[in-house]
């Protein structure tokens, strides 16, 4: 049994792109929702000690490990396509559709997400600031 405590506030926006003929390709960012919920809670654990020397050593200087309850949106969503997650569930995160890299609650997935145990009951992946294109 994993015990972890959810209080950090989440939002997490997909990356979609689309190509229309004679106009190009055209990317935004869609509102990651389960049902009606948009929001979720998760376990969020910054980075220090010998993790973060590590993360530095591969120019990564932000970095947490979330651990939150499974859910097949998110889960599915994090294992196909770019994802950004806002932490606090900071509205501020997304300016004019497009995830804002100056903003330091909005991270992006580093790695893969792990489906603990394979009993679709929690999930743990790893994130690092957003640092665009």
């Amino acid at each position: 049994m994993l015990k972890f405590n959810p209080t950090t506030p989440l939002k997490l926006y997909a990356k979609t792109t689309s190509y229309t003929s004679g106009q190009g390709e055209a990317t935004s960012w869609a509102l990651i929702a389960s049902g009606a919920i948009s929001t979720f809670f998760c376990e969020w654990l910054g980075s220090f000690g010998d993790r973060a020397l590590s993360a530095e050593a591969l120019g990564v200087k932000d970095s947490a490990t979330v651990r939150t309850f499974y859910n097949p949106d998110i889960y599915t969503k994090l294992r196909t396509v770019q994802v950004v997650v806002l932490k606090n569930a900071d509205t501020t995160g997304i300016v004019a559709g497009v995830p804002d890299k100056n903003n330091p609650n909005v991270y992006e997935l580093w790695g893969g997400v792990d489906n603990v145990k394979e009993e679709n009951q929690f999930m743990e992946f790893r994130v690092r600031r957003y640092e665009g294109l």
